[in-house]
């Protein structure tokens, strides 16, 4: 019994004296043992044996402390006001950079990612409140009623939190999958918040980009890394048979690139990452963040993250005006627990790149099953927001309104048991001008497999009713396998093409060129398709439909044999077809039944082919119509970001001019710029009966500022297409073909004027070539650049 006393061990936490935080990797050096470091709680352990401890940290006084004088287990820093002027001689070479230069050249091999298969579970804990500085600056003896109905609250709970478990799978080289088994969020059940924590930091720190918030950052362990990086050593800590080396780091003077500050902690067994401590440098965005992680020598095998920890102080939205600094901050941690690296039982096969989903039953569980998820205890000031926030979400209605903003970015408005579809209520193009009108769905209250919609449009310069009617039967909406019956008395465009599209972007091209669109004909339209994913990023799409086409204007459409000649310029098809979708490696997260990527880092290929069946009920034609595009998004890191995408399309068979294709422009004096467009080519002036088309622009990183409203950023262009037309003569209207190659180049200047959703800029493109002007003047397109920040 005198023995287990003796050796029994107490918790302690290390906490700033000021605002109750706790303080992460503080140097402790007991009376009777090696020094060692706090953890990411600042938490560590004693036996009964010691006295005494002597606790240092950066930026805080050092301090001497007594066990038995430490009262609750807690010992508060005090800050070092002193100003004192920091002054750093290095003789020769700088000690830090040959720790660096080991741990950089050590970083594949101690990737968590890279080498080793692995299984574990989680537990994430997300809690936002006011910044404790403001609240710590109300007086005791104020009689502002605001300031007391803020610290009142702000005593008893918090402003909001969210808790989830998980468990996570990786076999590489990219086999990965982590399940949410459970989630809590105050004031809501939607699984949209499930995944929070994920989206908050890189897994790790040894990737070439960091992720904090969204945002790419430069990493110090990254190649180069030392030329880029000012590393100073500030301390050594040594436990049994290895060192810890404490190193702050920040870009060096004179380096413009995204770059962090902070501390790094390198153990010189297998020089890999223990600890880190990092933030955005000089970051004008005013939102400031934090992120703390710590790793564990698992199994003598391989250093693996144990804990991560996320601070963001959105200094953009505070809480009251009265209050300085009164900003909402948001603190997050989490615990990885029950690490298996290279375990025997991995099933082989168990990818459909769905990498994280939640499940369906994460948000049934009781209390007493969170209570064996927890890492700590949870506090009466937590229960109280889950009480206080679930009761003031059910009277506010805050889960109704948060559907209503999830439906409004899918470009829809929920009205009970419809939709409302934003696109089709307006929308302009050349040929129709603005064509009002309405659209309607079922919503999931009606049915939940089954959609049934319609529609109806005016154009203003057309002068044509539209309408149309769907209906989407959805068999297993995780494998995308649905069954899609339309029928529609609407336009298509003269030569057009687009691929199927699955959901609502601000950002996406197809949307902006329709605005660009100037021949039409007439369509009547009964189609039925079947879709499926083979896998998350890879799909197809079969279908059969039959159409009336009524030509439009003065277009006819007279072969020179004379073998067709349709004198009331209209022709029936009858088609089948498939159509292929693969993004090579793509993930996805799961949010309920809503697919999400995880970004794009390979190409996406698109495969589209269409046979023409004649004589099939009373169709005129036999063809093929065959498209293809390749497109890559490749960040290079500090510099930007490349944009490439490549097209083909070939028409076999003689047809009238809808069924060849045209070449993409969208060349009008300040119009909208549209990505992989030829932005100086005028609409429907070009047409093939086969073309390629070869589509680059470089955007170059944001230029800093102090401004909010000013983010400049500049992109390059270039664009090539080459075409012909096998039977021009045949078509009654007159256009070009790209026989002797279509090029044009340009300079966007984006971001002149920014939001927090948009971004407005100027763009100016030239065209050169065999069919540009002999005036070079008429060869420049100025335009408009749009961006949105919605996504």
């Amino acid at each position: 019994f005198i023995s287990f006393s003796l050796h029994s061990q107490q918790t302690f936490f290390v906490k700033d004296g000021l605002t109750n935080e706790s303080i992460p990797f503080v140097k402790i050096t007991p009376d009777n043992a090696a020094p060692f470091l706090t953890d990411l709680d600042g938490a560590f352990e004693l036996n009964s044996a010691t006295k005494e401890i002597a606790v240092h940290y950066g930026g805080y006084k050092d301090t001497l402390v007594r066990i038995q004088e430490i009262q609750d287990h807690i010992i508060l820093l005090d800050l070092n006001v002193q100003n004192v002027t920091e002054i750093t001689v290095v003789a020769g070479e700088n000690p830090a950079h040959r720790i660096m230069a080991q741990a950089i050249k050590n970083r594949k091999k101690n990737h968590p990612l890279k080498n080793d298969s692995f299984r574990y579970n989680s537990y994430s804990k997300f809690i936002f409140d006011l910044n404790p500085d403001a609240l710590h600056s109300i007086p005791d003896s104020t009689t502002d009623s605001t300031l007391i109905k803020i610290r009142s609250f702000f005593d008893q709970q918090h402003l909001f939190m969210l808790e989830s478990s998980s468990k996570r799978t990786f076999i590489p080289p990219y086999r990965d999958q982590e399940e949410i088994t459970a989630y809590k969020v105050s004031g809501f059940s939607n699984p949209l918040f499930s995944t929070f924590a994920n989206g908050m930091q890189s897994f790790s720190f040894y990737d070439n980009q960091f992720d904090l918030l969204g945002n790419q950052y430069i990493n110090p362990i990254a190649l180069g890394g030392i030329n880029r990086y000012l590393f100073i050593l500030q301390d050594t800590t040594i436990q049994k048979n290895d060192t810890t080396y404490t190193i702050s780091y920040r870009p060096r003077k004179g380096k413009k690139f995204n770059g962090m500050e902070g501390q790094l902690y390198i153990n010189t067994n297998g020089f890999a990452v223990e600890k880190v401590v990092a933030r955005p440098y000089q970051d004008t965005s005013g939102i400031q963040m934090e992120i703390v992680q710590e790793y564990e020598f698992i199994d003598n095998k391989k250093w693996f993250p144990t804990k991560l920890s996320t601070v963001i102080n959105f200094g953009d939205f505070p809480i009251s005006e009265g209050l300085e600094n009164s900003s909402i901050m948001g603190t997050g941690h989490s615990y990885i627990e029950a690490i298996e690296i290279n375990p025997n039982d991995l099933p082989k096969r168990f990818n459909d790149n769905i990498s994280l989903y939640t499940s369906a039953d994460a948000n049934t569980h009781n209390e007493h099953s969170w209570d064996t998820l927890r890492k700590y205890e949870i506090t009466d000031k937590e229960t109280r927001t889950y009480e206080m926030i679930d009761s003031l979400s059910g009277a506010e209605k805050f889960e109704k309104r948060l559907n209503f903003l999830t439906y409004l970015l899918d470009g829809k408005i929920p009205l009970g048991n419809y939709n409302l579809i934003l696109s089709r209520v307006i929308n302009f193009n050349n040929f129709e001008g603005y064509r009002l009108g309405a659209g309607l769905e079922t919503s999931k209250k009606v049915m939940k497999n089954i959609l049934i919609g319609g529609y109806f449009a005016y154009g203003t310069k057309d002068q044509e009713w539209k309408y149309g009617g769907y209906s989407t039967i959805h068999i297993n909406k995780r494998k995308g396998m649905k069954i899609d019956l339309s029928y529609q008395q609407d336009v298509l465009e003269r030569g057009g093409f687009t691929f199927s599209n699955n959901g609502f972007s601000f950002n996406d091209p197809s949307k902006y060129h329709f605005f660009f669109i100037t021949n039409m004909e007439r369509q009547r339209l009964a189609e039925i398709a079947f879709s499926a994913d083979i896998k998350a990023n890879m799909g197809f799409r079969i279908f059969g439909n039959y159409q009336q086409i009524s030509f439009i204007d003065d277009y006819s459409y007279a072969p020179q044999d004379n073998s067709i000649y349709s004198t009331d310029k209209q022709v029936d098809l009858a088609e089948t077809g498939i159509e292929f979708k693969w993004n090579l490696f793509e993930k996805y997260m799961l949010l309920g039944d809503k697919k999400v990527s995880l970004g794009k880092k390979y190409p996406s290929i698109s495969i589209k082919a269409v046979r023409g069946w004649k004589g099939w009920f009373e169709s005129n034609y036999d063809y093929w119509r065959l498209n293809a595009e390749i497109s890559q998004d490749l960040s290079i890191r500090g510099i930007g970001t490349l944009h490439l995408k490549a097209t083909a399309a070939k028409t076999l068979g003689d047809v009238p001019l809808f069924l060849q294709h045209i070449g993409n422009g969208t060349g009008f004096d300040w119009a909208i710029s549209v990505l992989h467009t030829f932005e100086t080519m005028a609409p429907s002036s070009y047409y093939a009966s086969e073309q390629v088309a070869f589509f680059t622009r470089f955007t170059f990183r944001t230029i800093k500022t102090k401004s909010k409203w000013h983010e400049p950023k500049l992109s390059l262009h270039h664009a090539i297409g080459y075409g012909s037309f096998s039977n021009r003569n045949d078509h009654s209207v007159p256009f070009r073909s790209m026989d002797k190659g279509y090029y044009e180049t340009g300079l966007i200047l984006d971001g002149m004027l920014t939001s927090s959703f948009t971004g407005i800029g100027l763009g100016v493109f030239y065209h050169y070539g065999f069919y540009a002007d002999s005036n070079w003047k008429n060869n420049i397109v100025p335009k408009i650049s749009v961006s949105f920040n919605l996504d």
